[in-house]
């Protein structure tokens, strides 16, 4: 269990309001709030049944049968939200035959005992609309896979939070 940690979560109203809508019983929230915990702090090492990979920062692995058993939804409800946090922005998700990993969008980074680790998959707001609105092309390059490494390979760069004040983001030092 992660104790003395904080998060940073930056989500639009439109992101805001669908996590807090509910249909037929469903807490969208209580999802997100289950790949946030599974999320990973640090480069880590994932193996299982023949299936292995390195998690990186901001990551996590959950297939959708554990997320439906874990709150007693169907898969099938489990993968339309999956789908639309997808959509909007909020999460990325990728499937092997095995689970699926989950890369937040939405938390620019976590405080854990005083020290801040940078998401480096955070998305600015504005840049999530954008990638909404022109959805980048992904090229042959991205969608070669080793059998290390099943998933699209991701090149990213860690952005700096604390400078972001346009477009609505609240900077990461302070405090509400």
């Amino acid at each position: 269990m992660k104790t003395n940690l904080n998060y940073c979560i930056v989500l639009s109203a439109e992101q805001l309001a669908y996590l807090a809508g509910s249909k037929y019983g469903i807490d969208r929230m209580k999802i997100l709030h289950l790949l946030i915990e599974a999320a990973v702090l640090k480069e880590t090492e994932y193996a299982i049944k023949g299936f292995s990979t390195t998690l990186q920062v901001g990551q996590a692995v959950l297939s959708e049968v554990d997320l439906s058993s874990k709150l007693g939804y169907d898969k099938k409800t489990i993968s339309r939200v999956l789908d639309k946090m997808n959509q909007l922005g909020i999460v990325a998700s990728t499937q092997s035959n095995r689970t699926s990993i989950h890369t937040l969008k939405c938390i620019s980074a976590w405080m854990q005992d005083g020290s801040r680790i940078d998401n480096p998959f955070y998305v600015r707001l504005k840049d999530r609309l954008d990638e909404r609105e022109n959805p980048p092309a992904i090229s042959n390059e991205c969608k070669q896979s080793s059998p290390f490494f099943p998933f699209p390979s991701v090149s990213v760069s860690p952005q700096i939070v604390a400078t972001e004040n346009s477009g609505g983001d609240i900077p990461a030092d302070n405090q509400i």
